[in-house]
């Protein structure tokens, strides 16, 4: 990695308005919903995408400028913004008697906030995040799958043969472009081709 400096850029005034507004009704929101709605209002930059690169950084991006959203509207007393990719809300109910320490360190603000991670990161690094997350599973007491989901998820995917994560990927990856929401498919479809996908991964390294 460089020891450049990276200048931290500005929080665009248009995209902070954006997320206000997208925001301020106090209810939650998906990750993947967010950015679709971004995209509606002219932020390409956070296209979904089926490339592992594009697709973090465009996750990286939206969770920097997020987090640091968070510490400028505690500041500015907007409200409480509270992250996490299935639920990104702006709660601006005061609290009384409780101390809010929104901008309070730690491990994941701190790897968001971190902006050369995002200038930085190359594809190579996402595959071996991905792959460090599904190796997780196969320590003793971790996630299992029956039989029957196994052959389930192999039918979902269209693989006949032994699994293999190669086989899994590539699969995934053909049948997202069928059938992923944005390219016109059903969602239900969509959720199942990436259910199928976790049970495989999982099981192929048990």
């Amino acid at each position: 990695m460089s020891n450049i400096h990276m200048t931290i850029p500005e929080i665009p005034s248009l995209f902070e308005e954006a997320i206000y507004q997208l925001l301020l009704n106090g209810k939650p929101i998906k990750e993947y919903d967010l950015m679709k709605q971004l995209v509606a209002l002219g932020f390409d930059q956070f296209t979904p995408s089926l490339e592992p690169l594009e697709l973090f950084r465009a996750h990286f991006l939206l969770f920097h400028l997020l987090y640091r959203l968070q510490d400028k509207w505690h500041t500015e007393k907007k409200g409480n913004l509270n992250i996490h990719t299935l639920d990104i809300y702006l709660d601006t109910t005061p609290k009384e008697n409780t101390a809010q320490k929104v901008s309070a360190i730690d491990e994941v603000k701190t790897y968001y906030l971190d902006y050369e991670t995002f200038i930085h990161t190359q594809e190579q690094d996402v595959i071996d995040l991905i792959d460090g997350f599904w190796k997780s599973f196969g320590k003793p007491g971790s996630l299992s799958y029956s039989q029957k989901e196994i052959q389930e998820a192999k039918k979902t995917l269209e693989i006949e043969t032994d699994i293999t994560p190669k086989k899994v990927h590539l699969q995934y990856r053909k049948l997202s472009q069928i059938h992923h929401p944005d390219k016109g498919g059903k969602a239900e479809a969509f959720h199942a081709i990436c259910h199928a996908k976790d049970v495989l991964l999982t099981a192929v390294r048990k």
